[in-house]
């Protein structure tokens, strides 16, 4: 049960009734999680949205979106955006020691060098919010300026992704395969 209510579309304005339906048409995902709370605000939504789409199209790989998706979820202790990402880092072909590793706090063993490096922007990024002159540096070497834009747009999609869920008081589904240790 959630925190905010879950607005149906006959309870929508015209703004809100259209942003639903694209989405709906689009992604689906209306209805749970986060949208119940960016529902309310349909600019936003849309926005998230589109954001969500750039993310499954940018520099980084599937797995290395994953990666930075669910340290940035963990980060922000969020149940319902952890089990949503843990399922869809499994689809992206991510080991499941890895997101095991990630949902532990643990360090990941990685056997891609760009992957750990994508892992080691973000904790940094998480843990300091910036990239000192060593992390920078071995970023700009190993994976370019390209990606390391793309992690931080990850990070922030998905701390408003995590944050939104929190407030909204989202629950994993029953069923969810990986749940966020505590």
């Amino acid at each position: 049960m959630s925190r905010i209510p879950v607005l149906k579309r006959d309870q929508m304005d015209t703004e809100q009734q259209s942003v639903h339906d694209a989405i709906l048409a689009s992604s689906g995902r209306v209805g749970k999680g986060p949208s119940i709370g960016f529902a309310y605000s349909p600019g936003l939504w849309r926005n998230h949205d589109a954001a969500s789409a750039h993310h499954a199209n940018c520099a980084l790989s599937p797995e290395q979106v994953r990666i930075v998706s669910l340290m940035t979820v963990r980060h922000w202790n969020a149940a319902y955006p952890w089990s949503a990402q843990a399922a869809s880092a499994a689809r992206a072909g991510l080991d499941r020691p890895v997101i095991e590793a990630i949902n532990a706090g643990a360090q990941p063993e990685f056997t891609d060098s760009a992957d750990q490096t994508v892992h080691a922007v973000a904790r940094e990024l998480l843990e300091t919010g910036t990239l000192g002159a060593d992390g920078f540096k071995a970023a700009a070497s190993a994976i370019g300026y390209r990606r390391m834009a793309d992690v931080v747009g990850v990070i922030g999609h998905f701390s408003a992704t995590a944050m939104m869920a929190n407030v909204a008081g989202a629950e994993p589904p029953a069923d969810a395969a990986s749940r966020i240790k505590a």
